[in-house]
């Protein structure tokens, strides 16, 4: 009878520790589809909301690290300077996980496209997430 009680009690964690891991990855795809609908809607203010508003967030392209929230915001604003630019954009997210115990930081692949009048620009990204006040911020973007 004890392992019966020991062993629904350790089924239980598990699947209340599964439900919460669950949430911050349905939260992590919530963050990349408002940073979607941000876009599409030609806000790039509301798309830097999916950062993490510090000096020390890493956005890394082709021309190597940006660091900063503030640098990123400018560089996006120079690149993609009215909607037209802009376009309209789509994710493609290959896999989300949780990378430590405490489900705070997150890993996410996948590919994105733009479809502008003139082009159709697509590559990949890997972003890691840190769960900053509750919510879950891109604090490293590699996107190529």
């Amino acid at each position: 009878m004890n392992k019966l009680i020991l062993y629904s009690l350790v089924m239980c964690l598990w699947a209340c520790g599964g439900n919460e891991n669950a949430q911050k990855i349905n939260d992590i795809r919530a963050l990349l589809k408002m940073q979607q609908e941000a876009w599409n809607d030609g806000n790039i203010e509301k798309f830097m909301e999916g950062y993490h508003k510090d000096s020390g967030m890493q956005f890394i392209g082709a021309k190597g690290v940006r660091f900063g929230w503030q640098a990123t915001l400018k560089a996006y604003k120079n690149h993609y300077p009215d909607k037209q630019a802009m376009g309209q954009l789509y994710f493609d997210i290959d896999t989300i996980e949780l990378l430590d115990r405490e489900a705070e930081i997150g890993h996410v692949n996948g590919r994105w496209k733009l479809i502008r009048a003139k082009d159709t620009p697509s590559g990949h990204f890997s972003l890691i997430t840190r769960n900053i006040s509750g919510k879950h911020k891109i604090i490293i973007d590699h996107t190529w």
